[in-house]
């Protein structure tokens, strides 16, 4: 069998990224994904700053943008009788956001692994672990001809999925889940103006619009979960019906073209693609703490595992919130009095952006001050 340091299942965004970023401090590194990029995957594609900023900080950015991804320099919270404009606080310098297809970005992050010096093998899917005393010491893969390979390696990481193999033959626990609350589908679109991501919420309803690559805008049309039935026995009738909650974009949906098929799920317990690279960047780290003596080994992920919660709560805390789907009337005199000040407008998109906890911002001495 070969040796490697770390061998990673699964090289979307968040297992790309640790390959990348172990192979670059030197690490032997294989990573596999039984996708052959560039590969699309369900995805809602934003990126807030505190995502394009560990772009930025991986020298990917740029390299991003000459894409052709359109920067996205305005967020529209759109509450019904109240829609707030504005843009969250940058993040280590970096201001911008983009919403890439995800056929774009992964396959940037896959060429920047194998850049680095990873080994990435495509159309090779994980089959079981291997064990000794104890501990996992590889994986048995296979390949596109069904061509069986074992390789040894100090570390497997399963970044695999939302249902990941690699964590169900470990027998993993989960640390934190809740319930999906929503459901949906969205389609791309040519033709469709914007000015910049818009959010629409209602009760019971979302709305998310994401201008991407090749100028169109990928737009999705979600309800409450329990409406996933009713919803995929009329699909298109429903996601029409929710988008006309929303009469300034329907008037666009006019006189625009839908260019893709729809694309739904009913199971959105995961978070997103700042979510991901974080989780690689923590994980990086500790894996250089640990390797490769065990026991020190044991102790930096265990840290890890502690330091990616915390940090991750209060986003994992205010998406639970937002994607209860309440009817937001209650709270539209906070809106609007956010809405008349540019310093509380960006906190406001500081909490939607991950940047301050909910539980900062919506308290009860600042709702008091904000209602005064």
């Amino acid at each position: 069998m070969n040796r490697h340091d770390v061998l990673i299942v699964g090289t979307r965004c968040a297992g790309a990224s640790l390959a990348m970023l172990l192979a670059r401090k030197g690490y032997k590194v294989l990573g596999v994904d039984r996708a052959q990029f560039p590969s699309d995957t369900v995805s809602t594609h934003f990126m807030w700053p505190r995502t394009t900023a560990a772009l930025a900080k991986w020298d990917l950015l740029d390299k991003l943008a000459a894409t052709g991804c359109p920067a996205i320099n305005q967020v529209i919270a759109d509450y019904g009788t109240i829609a707030l404009r504005g843009r969250p606080s940058a993040v280590d310098g970096t201001a911008v956001m983009y919403s890439p297809r995800r056929t774009v970005l992964d396959n940037l992050l896959v060429d920047a692994a194998r850049e680095a010096g990873a080994e990435i093998r495509e159309a090779t899917t994980f089959q079981d672990l291997l064990w000794a005393e104890g501990r996992v010491v590889g994986a048995r893969l296979q390949d596109a001809s069904g061509r069986p390979a074992e390789e040894s390696a100090v570390v497997v990481v399963g970044a695999d999925g939302m249902w990941s193999p690699v964590a169900r033959a470990a027998g993993a626990a989960t640390d934190v889940e809740h319930p999906s609350l929503t459901c949906g589908y969205y389609a791309y679109w040519a033709g469709v103006p914007t000015e910049g991501v818009e959010f629409y919420v209602r009760h019971g309803r979302d709305i998310l619009v994401f201008p991407t690559h090749d100028g169109l805008t990928c737009i999705w049309a979600g309800r409450s979960h329990c409406d996933w039935d009713t919803y995929r026995k009329d699909i298109e009738g429903t996601y029409r019906e929710i988008i006309g909650l929303a009469p300034s974009l329907a008037e666009r949906l006019r006189s625009s073209r839908r260019v893709s098929p729809f694309k739904g799920t009913s199971k959105l317990p995961g978070m997103g693609i700042g979510d991901a690279f974080l989780g690689a960047q923590l994980l990086a780290e500790a894996l250089a703490r640990g390797l490769p003596d065990a026991a020190r080994l044991d102790s930096s992920l265990a840290a890890y595992q502690s330091a990616f919660r915390d940090t991750t709560m209060p986003i994992f805390e205010y998406t639970l919130k937002a994607a209860s789907l309440k009817d937001p009337e209650s709270a539209v005199p906070i809106y609007q009095r956010v809405a008349q000040s540019r310093e509380e407008t960006t906190r406001f998109m500081d909490v939607l952006a991950g940047n301050i906890g909910f539980k900062d911002f919506f308290n009860p001495p600042i709702i008091a001050r904000l209602l005064a």
